[in-house]
């Protein structure tokens, strides 16, 4: 087929009223999810500061760490030249929220545009963005860019198969791997590969098309062994080439080859991959990255990294007896249509379709309540062919028939998304499943159509099972919309700069403040262990050099590693803030803490106090004032002539703020009102000291409201009657003159 111009804008996806309005319900739940998270691995950070060290002096992978590539850095560059400042958490997170509806948008318009039902669009738009709800646990991650281009560049292959704008489309396509060639590699090649695989099924040369079915199957699988060879000695990893395996040889035996692609438009193809990825390596290379960096960057260090760190997938019992028997299906499927059995064939798969369909419709209404997104990752590559098969006795749409191939190609190969590391990659490398089903489910209407003399009574069938559908996923959205909004507002704001508006769990509100508030006023320099760079965003204080990652523990070199510690050495006053929970994890998974780096801190630093999971370290030779830190001295334990009334003592840095009132209350998820301690029943003694805790001056009662300027050591007494205040589960709110919240105090752990 010859290549057309491209499509018009008239002809572009224009949606449905109700599919807007629940894409503005998805819009308001994404933000009110996105700003209530902030997980403590705290990928973000490393992300965040490696992109403002990027704009700020360059040399990406010379000088400034990245596991990713570099089409990421140049997009952030030019957004952050733009904007004329770096991104903080409140640009990444719209930059995500604008990349995750952009990815349920283009399912749903891909859908919308094929098949014209709304129901379908509603389900694709449900389905889609809710299955990718672990992105807010990823905010500014390269894979959030990386589903918005797959899903784009699917919905301009419908647009191209409507047109016979195959030219047109191979530019695109090639652009596209390009930039997903050089954000992460290895989704590149599996997004390259589809291309090829789809490319030679459909080529206009009768010898390629004759040979892709048999080759492509075995080129596929062939590649997933190659991707895994690093950690073959692990049975996961056999499961995952197991399952995958069944899902190359049905899905390539699932497509029908047609005369499509020219030799023009695989120029095109080839043409548009060389200028993209020309254009962004010569972006880097002006910005100070050799091409010896780059190509370690790009291709070695990624090759090095399974070995480095692996994440296993959670198979679900039964992975690979479930992949035999839809091996088994297929082949039963086959021999019924090659003995002409077409009727048999069909009810074979609307079988399967209809219990696939109701395990996916249970696992919608389950989703963030049980391991949804593990289960339909552990069954979905030996299932695509379910979907993809044709049934014979549907009026054929070729458009549909081409974007359904091409389709379950590229979701094929993005399955192998989740090697070596699988989590929130899992959901990354299957959500082209919902358009998939949706597209199968439009078949199946189109089936009922011609199969009944008598047009109502298709028409009701389909109507029943569209309102289910559409009706599910529809409350689901409903539901997750409620749950999120009323976390959102009953929740107070972190107020840490670029932060402020983030609202989390009040224990690790007021942990992070607190650690953010000690860090600031007690060190010039700033370390973490796993890399938590956010604490550096939000202090202001520098890292010690520019090689910042999360798990650099068994990322970083042992020279990047020696760079650190002279650093740190240069630096006295140097502060580590250690995530004591999540090295506990990584011990439990089998990932070593270990090195030069992580030696020399055990040997200098210690903790100076513990909060909710978190300690923050000081050298062992400094003596620092903990501030923001309670310490609670009962009656018995008043020193002789001293008030015999139970004291709470902390250290704090006031900032000139009147304190009208100091509440203390339970430590809950959400903040709540308490017992006041103010004039008519607290007295209160400050006495100003040192960064070491050390009095400067005597100290004196401070009458209500407080003002306070600099360091001090503030003891309130009180009735013992009012309060039994447990430690660690007490908060102490330090209310101003209008009843705002001015700071916390917190019991150490």
């Amino acid at each position: 087929m010859t290549s057309r111009a491209v499509p018009t804008r008239a002809s572009w996806f224009h949606a449905p009223p109700v599919v807007m309005a629940l894409f503005a319900l998805l819009g308001v739940t994404g933000y009110w999810m996105l700003f209530t998270t902030l997980p403590a691995y705290d990928d973000e950070g490393y992300i965040l500061i490696s992109a403002r060290e990027q704009w700020r002096t360059g040399g990406l992978y010379n000088a400034v760490y990245s596991q990713y590539g570099p089409a990421f850095y140049v997009l952030t560059d030019a957004i952050q030249g733009v904007l004329g400042k770096p991104f903080t958490h409140h640009g990444a997170r719209w930059l995500t929220l604008a990349l995750w509806l952009g990815t349920a948008g283009a399912c749903t318009a891909l859908v919308h545009r094929l098949t014209g039902a709304r129901s379908l669009a509603l389900f694709t738009a449900a389905c889609t963005f809710l299955y990718l709800y672990f992105i807010p646990d990823e905010p500014f991650h390269p894979g959030t860019l990386i589903i918005f281009l797959v899903a784009s560049v699917v919905y301009a292959h419908a647009i191209a198969s409507e047109a016979g704008a195959w030219r047109w489309f191979g530019w695109l396509a090639g652009a596209t791997g390009a930039v997903l060639l050089l954000c992460k590699v290895n989704v590149g090649v599996f997004f390259a590969v589809a291309v090829g695989v789809w490319g030679t099924l459909h080529a206009n040369s009768d010898r390629l098309r004759r040979w892709a079915p048999l080759v492509g199957p075995w080129l596929i699988v062939a590649l997933a062994v190659g991707l895994m060879r690093p950690l073959w000695t692990q049975a996961w990893v056999w499961t995952y080439v197991g399952v995958f395996a069944v899902g190359a040889v049905t899905v390539c035996r699932s497509l029908r080859p047609e005369a499509l692609i020219t030799a023009a438009s695989a120029r095109a193809l080839l043409l548009g991959g060389f200028i993209t990825a020309g254009a962004i390596i010569g972006v880097s290379c002006a910005r100070g990255t050799t091409l010896h960096a780059l190509i370690d960057g790009i291709l070695l260090e990624p090759m090095r990294h399974a070995a480095r760190y692996s994440y296993a997938v959670d198979w679900r019992p039964g992975t690979l007896a479930f992949a035999a028997l839809s091996l088994a299906a297929f082949v039963l499927h086959a021999v019924l249509l090659r003995r002409g059995a077409t009727a048999a064939a069909d009810r074979l798969l609307l079988g399967l379709r209809a219990v696939q369909m109701i395990a996916l419709l249970i696992g919608i209404v389950l989703l963030m309540e049980a391991r949804v997104i593990g289960a339909i990752f552990s069954y979905l590559a030996p299932s695509i062919w379910i979907w993809t098969n044709p049934l014979a006795g549907a009026a054929t749409v070729p458009a549909i028939s081409r974007l359904r191939g091409f389709l379950a190609l590229v979701l094929l190969l993005q399955y192998l998304h989740a090697f070596p590391i699988g989590g929130i990659q899992e959901s990354w490398g299957t959500f082209l499943f919902m358009p998939l089903v949706a597209l199968g489910l439009d078949e199946v209407r189109r089936w009922l159509n011609a199969r009944s003399p008598m047009p109502s009574s298709p028409l009701l069938r389909w109507q029943t099972l569209a309102v289910v559908i559409a009706g599910v996923a529809v409350g689901k959205s409903l539901w997750v919309a409620q749950r999120a909004h009323t976390r959102h507002a009953a929740r107070a704001d972190l107020e840490l700069p670029g932060a402020e508006l983030l609202r989390l769990p009040e224990a690790q509100r007021t942990a992070y403040r607190i650690l953010s508030l000690n860090a600031a006023v007690h060190a010039d320099l700033l370390f973490s262990l796993p890399g938590m760079f956010s604490f550096n965003l939000w202090t202001g204080l520098p890292t010690p050099t520019q090689r910042n990652t999360t798990v650099w523990f068994t990322l970083l070199s042992e020279t990047d590693q020696r760079a650190i510690i002279a650093r740190l050495e240069q630096t006295p006053r140097s502060c580590v803030v250690v995530e004591e929970r999540l090295l506990h994890l990584m011990n439990q998974i089998g990932v070593p803490v270990q090195g030069a780096l992580h030696a020399y801190l055990q040997q200098h630093f210690a903790p100076v106090f513990r909060l909710d999971g978190f300690a923050l370290h000081a050298r062992r030779s400094a003596t620092i004032a903990t501030l923001n830190i309670a310490e609670i001295i009962p009656k018995s334990a008043a020193a002789p002539g001293a008030a015999a009334n139970p004291q709470v003592v902390f250290r704090l840095v006031g900032d000139g703020r009147p304190i009208a009132a100091i509440e203390a209350a339970p430590l809950m998820d959400t903040p709540s009102r308490g017992l006041a301690l103010n004039a008519g029943n607290t007295t209160v003694t400050v006495t100003p000291i040192d960064r070491a805790g050390r009095p400067v001056r005597i100290g004196q009662v401070m009458p209500w409201p407080l003002t306070i300027t600099g360091l001090a050591t503030v003891a309130l007494t009180f009735d013992p009657a009012l309060t039994a205040l447990p430690a660690g589960t007490t908060i102490f709110y330090l209310k101003g003159a209008h009843g705002e919240n001015v700071g916390e105090v917190r019991l150490p752990e």
